[in-house]
């Protein structure tokens, strides 16, 4: 007995101890995990057309559910929803790798339904536990109130349009994100109003239970949500949550509960201008003084004028000698400035012939000026001295697009 009760005492010891390192451990994945989602509100202080909250309460120590708000380029405002299946450590990892892959492949110009197709094969590659996510994404348009979104299996988010109720968006969801490689996504599309609001969320909010095994479900979600319709985001959510706390009682809480809530306040004021030219070397220097005007008329450094005034001549250039060679045809230059910060936007648009100038490889600028290829030099200098560039073929249209930060 005294042995047995020594061994007791050293296998004890050896237990708790371990329970205490495992509990230290999942300490540093909570903060981790929080660290990686944004938690600073107000979120765009210069943003004044947005106001946007969010919250997230785990299940347990580290949750599955993940979201993401962030600025895809000065005018265009991505939102991120998400719940990985599982709980705990695992499905920490794997939301981490979600949340990555789908920052990393948004972009303005990009199809949503492109960006889910694309990162559900790389979550397959990556997905050695057989773990699946629900997701929903929403790109704002901050100047034109368009709101393009995708959905991965998630819930259907709520809108409150200015002056009305909050009622269901009827979509029909896409598999889930990581169920099978080759799968194809479809965007769809709807446009805000200054006042409207966007309430999305996790499952367990509508499947909250209480010590009766009845679920909250939508008909108590939509009712909470329009009794609480004129409160802001920071506001509405707590509400929400405490109508929650309310129904569940003292039943445990098994999923995490997660809640966003977007307003779109106002549309952004923009300065835009816009000249149509033939696309001919010679009206290079016109092109050039258009938006020259406009630069000066915000104090542009001489520096990131003369950067702007290169990438003019080669993106104009190469129009006037690719896009309707031999004939002449026209080409548009939309100028637009916006804030917060500061930057102008320069569109090319030409009705010529397919030519992405982006799809050359850049050149190797080790090699001396004789051992490398010719071409390519001019378009690679705009990449590197711009803060953005993107070319697209729509609508019968060549469209290249150059950001630069003012």
């Amino acid at each position: 007995m005294v042995h047995e009760l020594n061994d007791y005492i050293h296998n004890l010891s050896h237990v708790t101890a371990e329970r205490e390192r495992i509990g230290a451990e999942l300490d540093v994945a909570t903060h981790i995990q929080k660290s990686m989602l944004p938690c600073t509100f107000p979120a765009f202080p210069g943003h004044k057309e947005i106001d946007i909250y969010v919250t997230m309460d785990p299940a347990k120590e580290v949750g599955g559910d993940f979201y993401d708000f962030f600025m895809v380029d000065s005018r265009h405002l991505a939102i991120v929803m998400a719940d990985v299946s599982g709980k705990g450590v695992s499905a920490a990892l794997f939301m981490v790798i979600g949340k990555t892959f789908i920052k990393d492949h948004t972009a303005a110009e990009t199809d949503l339904g492109d960006v889910f197709s694309e990162v559900n094969d790389l979550l397959c590659e990556s997905n050695s536990e057989g773990l699946f996510i629900t997701a929903f994404e929403g790109v704002l348009d901050l100047v034109s109130g368009e709101f393009n979104y995708v959905n991965a299996g998630h819930e259907m988010p709520f809108i409150c349009h200015s002056g009305e109720s909050y009622s269901v968006h009827k979509i029909k969801p896409g598999f889930v994100l990581a169920g099978m490689e080759g799968m194809m996504y479809k965007a769809g599309s709807l446009t805000l109003s200054p006042g409207d609001k966007i309430f999305q969320y996790t499952d367990c909010v509508t499947e909250a239970t209480n010590s009766q095994n009845e679920l909250y479900g939508m008909e108590r979600l939509e009712k909470v949500l329009n009794a609480n319709k004129d409160k802001s985001p920071a506001e509405l959510l707590p509400a929400v949550k405490a109508d929650i706390d309310f129904f569940v009682g003292k039943a445990p809480q098994f999923d995490d509960i997660t809640m966003l809530c977007l307003e779109y306040k106002s549309r952004r004021r923009v300065n835009m201008q816009e000249l149509t030219i033939d696309a001919t070397i010679e009206n290079i220097p016109i092109v050039t003084d258009f938006v020259n005007e406009k630069l000066e008329e915000h104090n542009c450094s001489m520096k990131v004028q003369m950067q702007i005034d290169v990438a003019i001549d080669e993106i104009f250039g190469n129009i006037a000698h690719y896009a309707y060679n031999p004939q002449i045809g026209p080409a548009t230059v939309h100028v637009e400035l916006t804030e917060a910060p500061l930057s102008v936007i320069i569109t090319f648009m030409d009705n010529g012939v397919p030519y992405d100038p982006l799809a050359k490889s850049d050149p190797n600028t080790a090699l001396s000026a004789d051992e490398r290829e010719i071409g390519g030099l001019g378009i690679f200098i705009v990449k590197k001295s711009m803060d953005a560039i993107a070319y697209e073929y729509k609508d019968g249209k060549n469209i290249l697009k150059i950001t630069k930060k003012l």
